[in-house]
């Protein structure tokens, strides 16, 4: 038996009220997960679009 499967089988036991907040609280898992995947991928995403928007000829520097 797959986990899904095990997972299906205690759920459908349940009463309707708690499918529901069982329901709800795997959207809550896949937001967390989707949130953390895109946390993990900004700086880089970010770094990507600053490098392609400035060259070592763009930087500044202070000349005191």
């Amino acid at each position: 038996m797959t986990m899904a499967e095990a997972i299906y089988e205690r759920a459908k036991t349940l009463p309707d009220d708690l499918q529901v907040e069982a329901l709800r609280y795997l959207d809550y898992l896949f937001l967390c997960r989707q949130a953390e995947t895109e946390d993990r991928e900004w700086p880089q995403f970010a770094a990507s679009q600053l490098a392609s928007q400035y060259g070592p000829e763009d930087a500044v520097y202070d000349k005191e």
